[in-house]
């Protein structure tokens, strides 16, 4: 008996120890089991990286109230674990706290400071729905800076916003991005003004978004010896006037340094109010044929196409009707192996053009076909019909699969091998022959889709962030940029079904609770039986 209550001792001794030895070393390592598909609740690498590079201590203050709706208080949840990795691996330079303000004027006053404004909400207190005074928003201090977060409403995209926002902090992130001017291309810094045509163009809510990453920068060549040395990715977006030779050979002798390019190129100019449409005369198709790639001056229409309204007459009345718009493809068919559709499921193109893509081999360039439209794809060159109101017959479709997209990657040839200038031949303005090998490009036969008349899908800004990042050799937040949560939804089931899992769930726990009482009594009398017997 006596030995069986020394051994029971131990036993619990031994239990209570171990128990202290995981406890300290929880608190010296950081340990997640994370069972979730995408490892929802795992701190990607690249946030890993930028939270060690932390030169100086980074504080977060959370100012969420302690009474939120069972939606919000998720994402309050999941954000206090995630700043939890990241002060993991911070190396004891990531701080944070949560504070909330209640009805204390001094916080609530501490929180409007910080940009942090209260909001309404719908929440159940004493058993009735109120309306009340909420706060869920984060300030980040990192030295004399910061950067605030002034309302958090869901926990999609919430890792990628806040390494992105280190980042910036942080001056982790010095890459500029340039866009090209002078030659009818939208300027990211200017908004959409009243009453201008969108297909004139402004790309004012890209710009924003993607100044959270990069600095960006109007590239004028017209006066300018060359593109700029500070700029890591040029970007030339729809021009509408031809570029003249001059401002071709300047962006040749930047490829020709290692500098990439994106060419978001519309290469007809269609106007849809009017149902008219004619090529426009870029005067580019020499240059970026030597570098692997044309971009047709034609249209694709598909059969998977995005929704217009349009008006109709009727008699005397006029109508107003949704149809679908062919020159307006939905694109979801992507090269599954091309890093800048990672977790994309559709783009939204308008008017766009097909992509040449037969010279890169015998440039030695690695072309990467990106996207493509359909399996019922319609192809217009040289006479345009784009009427929206005339009925397309579906045995028009008869093509499949065109290029839309492509990356590229080289050592791509100059455009301009041997041709002589006021100042010599092409090789003595500044840069080589040929790029280094490994110099990318970017090529999409649509300079529309990001503008701000046309922008409706957000999917459209984040595959061309992708494509940045990895101009840029960025390309760690990638995957992050498109990692969401999937709701799973309880499968559905007939009334019958659910009345017997309710009684399952009413009687199922008590009852198993008695069983395992008895199996435990009867281990403890069979047990005191067998001590008696030897006693």
């Amino acid at each position: 008996m006596k030995v069986s209550k020394i051994q029971t001792t131990v036993g619990v001794l031994l239990v209570v120890a171990i128990l202290v030895l995981i406890n300290l070393i929880a608190n010296t390592r950081f340990m997640r089991l994370d069972l979730t598909e995408d490892k929802l609740f795992s701190l990607s690498d690249a946030s890993k990286e930028v939270v060690q590079n932390l030169d100086e201590p980074l504080t977060v203050k959370v100012f969420a109230s302690e009474n939120l709706s069972p939606q919000l208080n998720d994402t309050k949840r999941f954000l206090n674990d995630l700043l939890s990795g990241y002060r993991a691996y911070g190396g004891g330079k990531f701080r944070y706290e949560f504070i909330d303000p209640g009805t204390d004027e001094a916080l609530e006053q501490e929180a409007q400071n910080y940009r942090i404004p209260p909001f309404q909400e719908n929440v159940w207190e004493k058993d009735e729905l109120q309306l009340k005074k909420v706060y869920l928003g984060a300030v980040f201090l990192y030295e004399d800076r910061q950067e605030t977060i002034p309302t958090l409403q869901g926990a999609a995209g919430l890792e990628y916003n806040i390494t992105s926002l280190i980042k910036r902090l942080t001056n982790q992130q010095s890459q500029t991005v340039g866009f090209l001017q002078g030659h009818g291309e939208p300027d990211p810094t200017q908004q959409q003004q009243p009453g201008m045509n969108a297909q004139a163009g402004a790309i004012a809510q890209f710009g924003n978004v993607l100044q959270s990453n990069y600095g960006i920068e109007n590239v004028n060549l017209t006066d300018a010896p060359g593109v700029p040395d500070n700029i890591d990715v040029l970007m030339i977006v729809a021009p509408t006037e031809a570029i003249p030779e001059e401002d071709q050979m300047k962006i040749d002798q930047y490829i020709m340094d290692g500098g990439s390019v994106a060419w978001l190129l519309s290469t007809v100019n269609a106007d849809l109010q009017n149902g008219t449409a004619t090529a426009y005369r870029l005067g580019l198709d020499q240059m970026t044929r030597n570098y692997g790639f044309v971009v047709n001056p034609n249209l694709v229409a598909d059969l998977n196409s995005s929704m217009i309204n349009v008006q109709e007459r009727r008699g005397f009345f006029t109508i107003q009707n949704t149809i679908k718009y062919p020159f307006f493809p939905n694109v979801n068919t992507f090269n599954e192996n091309a890093i800048v559709v990672e977790n994309i499921d559709m783009l939204s193109l308008f008017f766009p053009s097909s992509i040449d893509t037969t010279y890169a081999a015998e440039k030695n360039v690695n072309l990467t076909p990106v996207m493509y439209s359909g399996p019922r794809t319609l192809v217009q060159a040289g006479t345009f019909t784009i009427n929206a109101t005339q009925e397309w017959q579906d045995d028009l479709f008869t093509r499949e699969h065109v290029v839309l997209g492509a990356m590229l990657e080289g050592p791509f040839p100059s455009a301009f091998s041997g041709m002589e200038t006021d100042e010599g031949s092409v090789d003595m303005v500044g840069g080589g022959m040929t790029a280094p090998d490994g110099t990318r490009m970017f090529v999409m036969g649509d300079g529309r889709f990001i503008q701000d008349g046309y922008l409706t899908n957000p999917a459209n800004v984040y595959m061309l962030l992708n494509a940045i990042d990895w101009l840029a050799g960025d390309t760690d937040l990638i995957a992050l940029r498109g990692r969401e949560f999937t709701m799973r939804t309880l499968k559905e089931i007939s009334t019958a079904q659910k009345q017997v899992w309710k009684y399952v769930n009413w009687f199922a726990p008590p009852l198993l609770a008695i069983l395992l009482g008895i199996v435990y009594w009867q281990i403890r009398r069979n047990r005191r039986y067998s001590e008696e017997l030897n006693g």
